[in-house]
């Protein structure tokens, strides 16, 4: 999914409306290992709180006992990372529109970049054993992509917290700014045995420092 990409300075001018969860979800496997995380500004900062996943302790097999939490404080409401692309012929469907699922290896591809950017090398991770897993995909479409359209998918980590990170999509039309798609994804680490372990330090430190003031 890899296609050439560049940063551009986000537009202040055109905020998305907020984002609502969708029923598209992607269950988490090893094969989602990306700062999948790490492919549309908010007027309402706070709704950031709004979209905070469960607090370590609650149910499930991502459950932990740590307090262990990173607040982006001090995170920028119109820090994104963005990362162009244009639509390829192979990315289409019958209908002459880009393919549901083609969306999101473009926001893959977009978390990609940042880890690229901000030197985080996912072989790295490979290397010790260790993974990053996406646990949830949710995605809200709003237009269609035709052949030939220029976009641009903006990036930005809301929240890290035990063993998870929470990041934001959007996708929008480089000419006139339209909103494509919203999406929120859940990344989780994963140690040696495939069980959820915190955040990786370092990864933790290169995207606060990105993120933040």
């Amino acid at each position: 999914m890899q296609q050439p990409g560049s940063n551009i300075a986000p537009n202040a001018h055109h905020s998305p409306p907020s984002l609502a969860r969708a029923g598209a979800r992607a269950n988490w496997s090893r094969s989602g290992h990306h700062l999948a995380m790490l492919s549309g500004q908010s007027r309402r900062p706070r709704r950031v709180k709004a979209l905070a996943i469960p607090a370590p302790g609650s149910q499930g097999i991502f459950s932990d006992n740590t307090s262990h939490e990173t607040k982006l404080s001090s995170i920028r409401v119109d820090k994104f990372f963005e990362v162009e692309m244009t639509v390829r012929d192979s990315d289409l469907d019958q209908y002459g529109v880009v393919n549901n699922a083609i969306y999101v290896a473009y926001i893959h591809n977009a978390r990609e970049k940042l880890a690229a950017s901000i030197g985080f090398s996912m072989a790295s991770v490979a290397h010790t054993g260790n993974a990053m897993a996406l646990l949830e995909l949710n995605l809200k479409y709003f237009k269609p992509l035709l052949r030939g359209t220029k976009f641009v998918v903006k990036v930005r980590v809301v929240q890290i917290k035990g063993v998870r990170i929470l990041v934001e999509h959007f996708m929008e039309t480089l000419s006139d700014r339209e909103l494509v798609l919203e999406a929120i994804a859940t990344v989780v680490c994963l140690n040696k045995d495939y069980r959820p372990t915190r955040v990786f330090p370092e990864v933790s430190s290169k995207l606060q420092q990105f993120f933040s003031t």
